[in-house]
């Protein structure tokens, strides 16, 4: 086995008159690419071009041309024993192109994201969330309750049961005995609510609680409590 040092001048080839079956570059200090041109029998075989750190070439040569694009010293082997690099302290393996990993359900690439804040930016984020595969949610804990005055609802035109913006959740409840309240927004009617509370029911809102709300009744002076949680 043998290790070269090598200094080289921009696009000057240097021919090195070297036998073996193995080229691998070890350093490539300035340059991020590396010219190389075996030759074997007085042929030049193949050239191999813009060659990365770790690049292993394994066929016999008697003789090698090296050029980079700008001046540099790389180290390589040029062996007739095979030679690998174990890159056991983490060293930087140069790789270019494009790297494809492909994550089957038969072959799943393991992900680990460390701990502390992470950002992950995408421009497209899909999420299997189907009968087989949901994705639990947690809603906040709400920490405040509002115990809002009692509403007289009365009837026809609609009148403002809720509107306070911070609200997480709202709950309504029909009080009265008798009458029945319809609770929607500024134009519902009992005709046309799609939430209409019978004597002693309770509704609850966590999506649009708060947005504003309106109340009418089927019975003038129908008693509608209000409470709400942030």
């Amino acid at each position: 086995m043998s290790y070269y040092t090598i200094t080289l001048s921009a696009n000057k080839p240097v021919n090195m008159t070297v036998a073996g079956t193995v080229i691998l570059i070890d350093d490539l200090g300035a340059t991020q690419g590396l010219d190389i041109t075996p030759s074997f029998g007085g042929r030049d075989l193949p050239k191999m071009p813009n060659r990365k750190k770790a690049f292993k070439f394994v066929e016999p040569y008697d003789a090698v041309t090296l050029t980079a694009p700008v001046d540099c010293t790389v180290a390589l082997f040029l062996s007739k024993n095979d030679v690998s690099l174990g890159f056991a302290d983490g060293s930087l393996v140069n790789v270019s192109g494009q790297v494809v990993v492909s994550n089957t359900v038969e072959a799943r690439v393991p992900v680990d994201i460390g701990g502390g804040t992470v950002t992950v930016t995408a421009d497209n984020v899909g999420i299997n969330n189907d009968d087989a595969h949901p994705v639990p949610i947690k809603r906040a804990a709400l920490s405040i309750l509002v115990d809002a005055r009692p509403v007289v609802a009365n009837t026809g035109a609609a009148q403002v049961l809720s509107n306070d913006a911070t609200l997480k959740r709202l709950t309504v409840r029909n009080n009265d005995g008798a009458a029945r309240v319809a609770i929607g927004n500024a134009n519902v009617t009992m005709n046309t609510a799609a939430i209409i509370l019978e004597p002693g029911d309770s509704y609850v809102e966590d999506d649009a609680a708060g947005v504003a709300w309106y109340v009418t009744s089927d019975t003038a002076g129908a008693d509608v409590r209000v409470m709400g949680a942030k």
